[in-house]
Order: C-alpha cells, then sequence, then structure tokens
C-alpha cells in the first residue's frame, strides 16, 4: 500500500510539472509574441513628447490605433503632441522641471549631444540584440552616429534622398525642345532649356511672366541643391583628402556658382522675387516657373493644381544637371540625426515594454497598421477586391492614420508614402523616384561631427547668416563676384577656422 502511494505521488509531481513547463512555454510564447503574454502583465503608461506639424496630433489619444496599441501591449500610450516651432522651446522648459517623458522624438542634434552629456537618456545598447526588427532599421554607423563609443543613447529615424529637379514637359513640347537624358542634362542644358522658357512664352499669354527657375532666399542652399551639387560645391561640408572642408572656404565653385546666378538673375531666368521666398508651393501653382525641385508626391498634387488652370500642364522628373568636372547630385539626408530617445528614469519593465512596442512597430505587422490604419475603420475591400479609403478618412485626409508612422519611428523603406489603396501605377512611381534619387547622393560629411564644435554652436548662425547675406548680394548684382573671397576672410578669422579645427579633431577621433 505505501509503495502505491509513493507510486502515485511520483505520478503526480511529473505531471504537474509537465503542466507547469507547457504554462510556461505558452506564456514566454505569448510574451515574445507582444500579444497574449502582454495582457497577463500590469498596464503600464507610456508618455511620449512628439513634434506635430499641418493639422496637429490626434486629439485626446483615442485614436483606433492608440486603441490598438494599448490593447496589443497593455499600455495606456499618452502622446503630448507639440507644435514642431514650439518643440524645443518646450522641451527645455519641461526638462528644466526634472521630469522628461519616457519617450520623446529628438530632431535637434546639438540638444541631443547636450543631454547625452547630462546623462538623461537611457543606454540601449545592451538591450537592443533582444529586438531584431529594431535592431535592423539603420546601419550600425547610423546607430553610432552623435553617440559615444559603445554607448546608443536614440534609435535613428530613417532618411532618404526624394527630391530632385522637375520640368515642365508641356512647356518643351510647347518649344519643341526633347527632354534631355541624364548624359545630356548639363548645367549649361539647363541654362539653355530655363532661359528659353524666360524669353519664348511657354504658357502662350503673349505676356513675359515666366522665369526658368526660382530660389528660396531664405536657406542655405536656396532650395535648389542640385545647382550647388553641379558647381562642386559641397552639401555644407565635404571629405577631401582625409580632411573635412566646409561650402564656405571654397573660392573657385563659389565664383562659378555665382558667375551662374548673377547672369540667370540679371536675364530674368532666375524668379526677381528669390530673396522673399518661403517657400515654393504658390511659384509652382501659379503656372509661372519651368524647373523645379520637388519629390514626387508633391509633383503630383502640383500638377492637380495647376491644370485647373492650365490643363495638360505636366512636371516631370529629370536626373539632377551635371556640372563641367561631372558632379551632379540630389540633397541625400543623414539617417540618425534625428533621435527617438527613453528617459534615464524609465524602470526595465517600462524599458522592456517599450523597446517590445517599438520593435512590432517597425515590423511587416507594425508597419502595415501604423502607416494604413485599421482595416474597416480607414479601409476597406471593395467589390472587386481592391483596398479603397472609408469615408471617415477621406473626411480626415489621406494620411492622418499614419501620423505614428510619419512622424514619431519608421523603418528603413521607400513605401512610407504609399498605401495599400494607392493606384498601383502611382505607387511604382513613387518608388522609382525615390530609387532614381538615391542614385546620385550628396550628402552632408559634417553631419555627425559639426555638433561637437562648441564655437560653432555658439557663431555658427551669426557667422552662416553674414555669409549668406554676401551671396545673395552678389547674385542680385549688388556686389562683384570677387568681394566672395572677402565673405571667406571674414567667415574664417570670426570663427570659422576655430570650427574648422573643432569638427576635424571629433572627425580624426572617430576614425
Amino acid at each position: 500500500m505505501k509503495r502505491m502511494l509513493s507510486m502515485i505521488m511520483i505520478v503526480s509531481v511529473v505531471l504537474l510539472s509537465i503542466v507547469g513547463c507547457t504554462s510556461t512555454g505558452q506564456q514566454d510564447a505569448g510574451t515574445a509574441s507582444g500579444d497574449n503574454g502582454d495582457k497577463e502583465k500590469k498596464k503600464i503608461k507610456i508618455d511620449m513628447m512628439i513634434a506635430s506639424w499641418k493639422g496637429g496630433g490626434w486629439p485626446d489619444n483615442n485614436h483606433p490605433i492608440i486603441k490598438h496599441i494599448n490593447e496589443k501591449f497593455n499600455v495606456d500610450l499618452q502622446i503630448q503632441w507639440v507644435p514642431n516651432a514650439n518643440f524645443a522651446e518646450k522641451l527645455n522648459v519641461i526638462a528644466a522641471s526634472g521630469k522628461l517623458p519616457d519617450v520623446i522624438r529628438m530632431d535637434s542634434p546639438s540638444l541631443y549631444l547636450k543631454w547625452v552629456e547630462q546623462g538623461v537618456f537611457l543606454d540601449l545598447k545592451p538591450h537592443l540584440a533582444e529586438y531584431s526588427s529594431l535592431q535592423n532599421i539603420a546601419k550600425p554607423e547610423e546607430w553610432a552616429l552623435l553617440n559615444p563609443k559603445d554607448q546608443i543613447f536614440g534609435i535613428p529615424i530613417y532618411a532618404t534622398a526624394q527630391n530632385t529637379i522637375y520640368v515642365r514637359e508641356d512647356w518643351l513640347a510647347k518649344l519643341d525642345i526633347p527632354i534631355p537624358t541624364a548624359e545630356e542634362f548639363t548645367i549649361d542644358k539647363f541654362y539653355e532649356i530655363a532661359k528659353a522658357f524666360t524669353t519664348q512664352d511657354p504658357d502662350g499669354n503673349g505676356k513675359n511672366d515666366t522665369f526658368g527657375f526660382s530660389a528660396l532666399g531664405n536657406s542655405s542652399l536656396f532650395g535648389i541643391p542640385e545647382l550647388f551639387a553641379a558647381f562642386g560645391l559641397a552639401n555644407g561640408w565635404k571629405e577631401e583628402g582625409g580632411q573635412l572642408i566646409p561650402m564656405q572656404v571654397q573660392s573657385d565653385e563659389w565664383k562659378a556658382f555665382l558667375t551662374f546666378m548673377s547672369r540667370a538673375y540679371k536675364e530674368g531666368v532666375l524668379d526677381k522675387d528669390f530673396i522673399t521666398n518661403t517657400n515654393f508651393n504658390e511659384k509652382y501653382a501659379q503656372g509661372k516657373v519651368g524647373f523645379a525641385d520637388m519629390h514626387y508626391q508633391f509633383s503630383q498634387q502640383t500638377n492637380q493644381q495647376l491644370q485647373t488652370i492650365s490643363p495638360g500642364a505636366d512636371f516631370v522628373e529629370l536626373s539632377p544637371p551635371m556640372g563641367n568636372n561631372g558632379s551632379r547630385g540630389n540633397s541625400t539626408p543623414t539617417s540618425g540625426t534625428i533621435k527617438v530617445v527613453l528617459s534615464k528614469d524609465v524602470d526595465d519593465q517600462k524599458r522592456d515594454r517599450i523597446l517590445q512596442l517599438f520593435d512590432w512597430w517597425v515590423s511587416p505587422e507594425g508597419e502595415d497598421i501604423l502607416k494604413n490604419g485599421i482595416e474597416n475603420i480607414h479601409y476597406k475591400k471593395n467589390s472587386s477586391g481592391a483596398y479603397e479609403m472609408t469615408g471617415e478618412l477621406k473626411a480626415e485626409g489621406e494620411g492622418r492614420q499614419s501620423l505614428l508612422w510619419n512622424w514619431v519611428l519608421r523603418n528603413n523603406n521607400n513605401t512610407f508614402n504609399t498605401y495599400k489603396w494607392s493606384d498601383p501605377t502611382w505607387a511604382k512611381e513613387m518608388e522609382q523616384s525615390i530609387a532614381n534619387a538615391g542614385k546620385y547622393p550628396y550628402k552632408n560629411a559634417s553631419d555627425a561631427y559639426i555638433f561637437s564644435s562648441r564655437t560653432y554652436l555658439e557663431k555658427g548662425s551669426a557667422l552662416n547668416e553674414s555669409f549668406h547675406k554676401t551671396v545673395i548680394e552678389i547674385i542680385a548684382g549688388k556686389k562683384p563676384i570677387e568681394s566672395i573671397d572677402h565673405a571667406i576672410t571674414e567667415w574664417k578669422s570670426n570663427g570659422g577656422d576655430k570650427i574648422i579645427e573643432e569638427v576635424n579633431a571629433a572627425f580624426t577621433a572617430n576614425k
């Protein structure tokens, strides 16, 4: 009898062990998937502070996508949407209070570096290996950008080249000018066509009211970086002979560029109002400019606007113009200068939940929801089996469902402007346009180092403003081309030489 009882007890223990192991295994699997396992955990409140743009963020944190995230990860996601124009000021005020939000999107590299030094962000490097989707959204050098060696305090935001030169194809046809191929489209060909747009009445209204191209007087690259690239000027800084060289000291390149631009201004090829322009939107939509710097999506929106006043108007994409030395480029942002950070004050449980959320966020499943929205709320299948926006999203506006994707964090693909319901031809052309822009990289070589220069942080804006003023005066014919050398000397002597020294010290230390 005792022997039988002993056997029963042993069998019971074994069964309990098997049940326990099975239960634990199921719980672990649920935890890894970010679904059932999370629901068994306690709900965690996550505070985010995010910059917002036109239209603002979702009101009251009651959006269907936030509800989906809260349910899936058992969190209470509270987002503070701050207008981008006031974001840095608001962030400083909150920081002064001593209590940062759990998650912040940091658009200011200088502020990011300042706070990294002050130790207010969580080092993510020891934890990233557990989150493969998140870890793979950027290259190692993009994760390392702006971070101390062997530490990572921010998740890099993916960025890619999109803009290039577009031309009014209908104007070319009107003037019997063939669309130039990439090999034919030199800077001289650009000027030849631009001058024809100015002098040959391409809109056919009998008035002298068109011009070849426009520019932005408040922009360091005048909103036309492709022209700077054609003349060999750096996009801020370039690497040459193992050193970083700022565009401000490129005397020969400046003289060639300014000769081109001052001629364009004098002959009316360049929009005479470029000095006061702050954006291109109205200039393009008014149908008075032949060449434009834009990306595919904007070109399609502009074409729709133009066609209301000029049926048949059509901006089409070109390769950037090629300079005499073969240089050409489309302005190419560096992934990683914008970061998503976690406060150092989050505890381990909250840290893991946030990273688990972000790992899903950039996965195919997360992208589907955060970009396209919730099926039958933001989109649905129609009778033909194709996807279409719902009336609710049409009323709200396409793209409003993807604010978290566009304004917080996204993975490293080039489809962030296309949705399930996008016209397949449009989507294919959009992706091809981004691929085309990427063929001609034109990067700022100092992105990882410029904010390490104390002199740049203290004097850079004033120095650049003074230099930029001289450039505008030369283009407008108020100063001779040779006066750029005086501007270069002043820039260097008033702090530029020190900036070069400090930027290159940071560059050398990182090798």
